[in-house]
């Protein structure tokens, strides 16, 4: 088994022979998300992966959403979450930034998050649920 900065290695060289899936980088989720080639392998993924796949991949991401919503990557990923999630993930997601919404707007990439969240609002909270502070 790989460890992460080899995982990562493989994907900012794009010189591995075995082209990597989602499911290599479960339980690396959070240091890929964090990492600009990582962050964006992600992504790309996001886009075309099996919901199972998304799941596993939202449930890391989860755990350290407030984290990744100030990271300069990590951002990406949970804002691709609220474009691609499904209904129960952006609210979950939505649920993690409550009590956080000032200090996330006031922030360089948090702001970004929030921004996101606002694009997709309907389908996560009506507007005066999501700005409680």
């Amino acid at each position: 088994e790989m460890g992460v900065s080899l995982l990562l290695d493989e994907v900012k060289n794009n010189s591995g022979k075995k082209r990597l899936e989602l499911s290599d980088i479960f339980g690396y989720v959070i240091e890929f998300s964090s990492d600009q080639y990582g962050s964006r392998f992600i992504q790309q993924k996001l886009e075309s992966c099996t919901e199972e796949d998304k799941d596993i991949i939202f449930q890391e991401v989860r755990g350290s959403a407030l984290k990744l919503m100030s990271d300069v990557f990590g951002n990406y990923v949970v804002q691709k979450f609220f474009e691609l999630g499904s209904h129960k993930q952006r609210h979950e997601l939505a649920e993690e930034f409550m009590g956080h919404v000032l200090s996330l707007s006031l922030q360089m990439y948090g702001c970004r998050v929030i921004q996101k969240a606002l694009e997709v609002r309907s389908r996560i909270l009506s507007c005066k649920t999501l700005f409680i502070y």
